[in-house]
């Protein structure tokens, strides 16, 4: 049995990281490249076979305008197999490919702000970068390139990206030939690569079946996340592009969201106004509870310490409306109601806001439209990163399971 110098993957993957900061790539047929890593720990909704959710490790780009999809296997991970290209690389190529520019600037965000908690960050690369194309423009800077080829660069990314002309490249902490060798993909263009990386020594197999496209003429905007930020009310929230707008204060806790609705037997489906995307899940009470998940302007009265100007904090609101439409659920949705008030500091809107302070009048409980949000007090609402809301999220994470009826998979 091989045993991994690498306590965890994150550790590959960040002694890796820290190699491009300052080294090329060397390929087995004497080629080099210095490679650009971008992003980090992306999220794909629908990035693995079977329609299943999966996170690409790392995105980059090389100095020959050709884009990296990296994904990291430690020896004792039998998902370290021919079938990794197949099972991950393709779907996540698929997947990125749907993404608009916007949504793959956007997408690079976290990273490149330094707001992976557990990652390694470029040091050329400073704090005020403004996005994805400035990040490019430093990386350049950094070794020697124009300004002209930084904006080159960045159009050839894109357009890769949204042709899945891509390189699908495993990263190992060993060189395990029948992995390579016996390869499995459903793409036949692009190209593929497997990294062997350990501090003394790297080998890079690769094989570039056809030449990236290198445009010169693409008509892409280049904006800054702020520019992007600004753009907001043109894209509805979906479970693909919320993560891509929030502060990256709450960033951990959607995750959290997202990860505990899919263990609750969320299948996905859903759908979106301008403010959230709206799931409906199944009770054992025989109506459905409703669940908006959104973005909400930072409140210029919040505490500057959490003010996130141009960002977004985290909407998690819980909506009875369909046990109020029903007239035999009346005393359940109010006690239910009250329930979620007094457990998770959750409040009713308009004239339910008092329900975790006294009971409601009948006239009170009729004009309510069913709809509860983290509601402390008006400086002190939704989700943002403070401290406390972690256990008025288990609050709600425990209701739910107490209520949502688990379908079957």
């Amino acid at each position: 049995m091989i045993i991994s110098i690498y306590p965890n993957e994150r550790q590959l993957v960040n002694a890796f990281m820290e190699y491009t900061f300052a080294h090329q790539i060397p390929l087995t047929n004497g080629e080099t490249r210095k490679l650009f890593i971008w992003g980090n720990e992306i999220w794909l909704p629908d990035g693995k076979s079977g329609n299943r959710s999966g996170i690409l490790d790392l995105i980059g780009t090389d100095e020959n305008g050709e884009v990296w999809l990296i994904e990291a296997k430690l020896c004792s991970n039998p998902e370290l197999n021919e079938n990794i290209w197949r099972e991950q690389l393709d779907p996540y190529r698929l997947s990125l490919s749907k993404r608009s520019e916007d949504e793959i600037v956007m997408g690079a965000r976290r990273y490149l702000i330094k707001a992976n908690a557990d990652s390694v960050f470029p040091p050329f690369i400073n704090d005020r970068v403004e996005g994805l194309y400035d990040g490019f423009k430093q990386w350049c800077a950094h070794w020697g390139f124009s300004e002209e080829k930084a904006k080159w660069l960045y159009d050839c990314t894109i357009q890769n990206i949204m042709k899945g002309n891509v390189i699908a490249c495993v990263l190992a902490d060993i060189l395990d030939e029948r992995v390579w060798e016996k390869r499995e993909s459903t793409f036949a263009h692009g190209g593929f690569a497997y990294i062997a990386f350990q501090p003394s020594e790297m080998m890079v197999l690769f094989d570039s079946r056809e030449p990236m496209i290198k445009t010169q003429d693409a008509n892409f905007s280049r904006g800054t996340w702020d520019e992007l930020v600004k753009k907001k009310k043109e894209v509805k929230p979906t479970p693909d592009t919320l993560e891509l707008y929030l502060s990256k204060d709450v960033i951990d806790t959607y995750s959290r969201i997202r990860d505990f609705l899919l263990e609750l037997g969320w299948d996905k489906s859903y759908r979106s106004n301008q403010k959230a995307f709206i799931i409906d899940l199944p009770t054992k009470y025989g109506a459905d509870i409703r669940i908006h998940i959104g973005w909400v302007d930072a409140d210029g009265s919040m505490d500057i310490h959490y003010r996130t100007v141009h960002n977004f904090g985290l909407k998690f609101n819980i909506d009875f409306r369909h046990f109020k439409r029903d007239p035999t659920k009346k005393e359940l949705c109010y006690r239910l109601a009250k329930r979620l008030a007094m457990e998770a500091r959750y409040n009713g809107r308009g004239t339910a806001k008092v329900l975790n302070q006294r009971d409601l009048t009948d006239d009170e409980f009729e004009k309510w439209d069913g709809e509860m949000y983290r509601m402390v007090d008006k400086y002190n609402r939704d989700y943002i990163g403070r401290e406390e809301e972690a256990k008025d999220l288990e609050a709600v994470f425990q209701f739910l399971k107490d209520i949502v009826m688990k379908r079957e998979v």
